[in-house]
């Protein structure tokens, strides 16, 4: 008979824990009684604590093309004229040579054109935070951002994709993916003047992953990006949906063009091959060293830009009673513009050093060679690399041509003022090291 009043007040227990779970989760004091406090000052209630937002933006280069086609993406009749053109021996040798030709990706073939090799373009990714500053506020979230990037020596020519945590926009096509998860547990303990003592638990989780295309009428946020002001302005507007919080960060794929002071024109030299087919230096008089022109952006120059985001944060003043935002008492406040100062393109990446040979003793010390072909006036020798520059050298100091002035059909020397070209003699080439400049 001692054990029914104990199956009673288990029984009591289980349908007061099953009635709780179905009404709203009383949380007293959410809000009220969370603190916020920043170093050298006094806690606060959270609810006079109002977070700023900021904005800031970076940049990587990204590769003007990358095509992932092989082989397998040509028609039948294409894939088997290529399999016919692969298999020439002189393509391919061998079955395993063929077989890591037809895996081979797919590319355009370089241009073998004397065009100008445009070096003011660039093509980017740009990562742009956006992140709470000052007083903590957990309950608070960014609901709608604006960020302008205003370039100050270049101008946007076009974005590609765009993406951030929730949506990715590229050549038309929004995807959403989102995760949600929710556990709660909730323990009920019977008087301590029961007979004995007992609880139960009841516990519930819940979790689910979407990854769906949606229509413009069903978003996590609203994602945009326009090009204003002449190319000199990009704006992303973000405006998030229920439980969305903005901060983070956002990816877009961009092609700027420099605009600053008058572009470089100059020439990049290259040497396609020093041996001959049985591996010995070319003779000085069969040597061909190639010009190519060159636009660039001046020495020393990087690209700069002015980052502005306007915010509206949803700030919680009150809410105590359930995790529900119906009873939040909220305010929506917009800010006035938040202007940070960035570099989007450093100088070593907008404007890469030139490499050359530069005379170390004698008259010339401190020149740099020139270079003078036919029908083109004497410029600088200008390599893309310094590994370029050394190799040009290592191949005058093997050879060791009787007249290094007089390299194929080229005139090599040291442009000293008053004069004109004075010519590389080999008494000098000694005194030669390649060094990142070349004028």
């Amino acid at each position: 008979m001692g054990l029914i009043p104990v199956r009673r007040a288990l029984a009591a227990i289980l349908a007061a824990g099953a009635l709780w779970s179905c009404t709203p989760a009383k949380i007293v004091g959410r809000y009220k009684s969370a603190l916020c406090q920043t170093a050298g000052s006094q806690a606060v209630s959270c609810a006079s604590v109002m977070p700023k937002a900021s904005a800031y933006a970076v940049s990587i280069g990204t590769p003007q093309s990358s095509s992932n086609l092989s082989a397998a993406s040509l028609p039948d009749r294409a894939l088997a004229a290529y399999i016919k053109a692969l298999a020439n021996p002189k393509l391919s040798s061998s079955a395993a040579d063929l077989r890591s030709n037809l895996a081979a990706r797919l590319s355009a073939p370089a241009s073998s054109g004397a065009g100008v090799d445009v070096r003011t373009v660039f093509h980017r990714t740009l990562i742009v935070t956006v992140r709470k500053e000052g007083g903590f506020n957990p309950a608070d979230r960014l609901e709608a951002t604006d960020v302008a990037i205003k370039l100050a020596n270049a101008r946007f020519e076009s974005w590609d994709t765009l993406a951030t945590a929730y949506t990715t926009i590229n050549a038309g096509t929004m995807q959403l993916t989102q995760q949600r998860g929710a556990t709660e547990k909730i323990a009920a303990s019977p008087p301590g003047t029961a007979p004995v003592s007992a609880s139960a638990a009841l516990e519930a989780s819940q979790s689910n992953t979407l990854v769906e295309n949606y229509t413009a009428a069903i978003q996590a946020e609203t994602l945009t990006a326009t090009i204003e002001q002449d190319g000199r302005t990009l704006v992303i507007h973000r405006q998030g949906g229920s439980n969305i919080d903005l901060t983070g960060n956002t990816v877009i794929k961009v092609v700027m063009s420099y605009t600053g002071a008058s572009p470089m024109f100059t020439y990049a030299f290259s040497v396609g091959q020093y041996k001959d087919s049985k591996g010995k230096w070319l003779p000085p008089r069969k040597l061909k060293i190639a010009a190519r022109p060159v636009s660039a952006v001046p020495p020393g120059v990087a690209i700069h830009a002015q980052v502005t985001l306007v915010y509206t944060i949803r700030h919680v003043l009150s809410g105590d009673s359930t995790y529900e935002e119906r009873d939040d008492k909220v305010l929506e406040y917009t800010s006035a513009p938040v202007t940070n100062e960035v570099e989007l393109i450093a100088q070593r990446e907008a404007s890469p050093p030139w490499f050359g040979l530069v005379a170390t003793a004698g008259q010339p010390r401190g020149f740099a060679v020139m270079i003078e072909q036919p029908g083109a006036p004497a410029a600088g020798l200008c390599f893309d690399s310094y590994n370029e520059a050394r190799q040009f050298l290592t191949y005058l100091d093997a050879v060791k041509p009787r007249d290094p002035s007089r390299i194929g059909d080229s005139r090599l020397g040291f442009f000293v003022p008053p004069g004109g070209l004075i010519g590389l003699t080999r008494a000098g080439l000694p005194a030669l090291q390649a060094q990142d400049r070349c004028r």
